[in-house]
């Protein structure tokens, strides 16, 4: 049988006494670092080549580091890339609550809530054309990001129905509209921030940005005509 790609290496990694050490070694001050080298080169190789091309020989050559050490730490370049992925999504949820937490409006607190997920998506875009790609052809890898994806969801859904509780957005269905609402916001980042936006539409970042938002707030925030007709008799009374 002829072993190619990842298993080619990392039977040549075998070969040279890569035999796969404890992964506690993970865990010492040196195998951090080695660790951070791994997923910084990978973010670099993900952007370049993309996941499909990219090679865990190349990831290990632009770490500074062997093929045989790569596989101390991953077994392949999923495993890495799930590593990334919920690096980023620990990320992302930290700046997608921290304006709720500020006690900011709900409307400032959910433009903000955005723009720490674009700001966030053009920091690593490198691992998430990845997570892209990887998404469409690896179902372990499809099946963590979906997880990871989920808890996203059941947050924003949960955000809906407190605008709901508040006259907001009448009769949408929370879980249905927040998964709509974050696949623009995942494909919108993947296409400008990844991909270099559309053909012949020039990109200016803070316009895209408040676009995005903007769309968003007015997904969640519109009430409906019996609502503000009451509020208008309400306040004409």
């Amino acid at each position: 049988m002829t072993v190619t790609g990842d298993g080619a290496a990392r039977q040549a990694a075998a070969g040279a006494g890569g035999t796969q050490p404890a992964r506690s070694e993970k865990m010492t001050r040196k195998g951090r670092q080695t660790d951070e080298a791994f997923r910084a080169a990978a973010r670099l190789v993900f952007a370049r080549e993309g996941y499909l091309n990219a090679k865990i020989s190349d990831i290990a050559a632009a770490a500074g580091r062997s093929v045989a050490s790569f596989y101390n730490y991953y077994d392949t370049k999923a495993d890495l890339l799930i590593a990334l992925a919920e690096e980023f999504h620990a990320e992302a949820t930290q700046l997608a609550t921290l304006p709720y937490r500020a006690g900011l409006a709900r409307e400032d607190a959910l433009r903000e809530a955005v723009a720490g997920f674009w700001r966030t998506y053009g920091k690593r875009r490198g691992e998430l054309i990845g997570i892209f790609q990887a998404a469409m052809i690896e179902g372990r890898f499809r099946d963590r990001w979906l997880e990871l994806r989920g808890e996203a969801i059941s947050r924003i859904a949960s955000e809906i129905r407190a605008a709901q509780a508040d006259g907001y957005c009448p009769g949408v269905d929370p879980a249905l509209t927040a998964s709509a609402l974050s696949a623009m916001l995942e494909h919108f980042c993947y296409i400008w921030l990844g991909q270099g936006g559309e053909k012949d539409v020039p990109f200016d970042d803070e316009l895209a940005l408040d676009a995005l938002a903007t769309i968003w707030v007015k997904a969640v925030y519109w009430r409906g005509e019996s609502d503000r007709r009451d509020r208008l008799s309400q306040r004409d009374s």
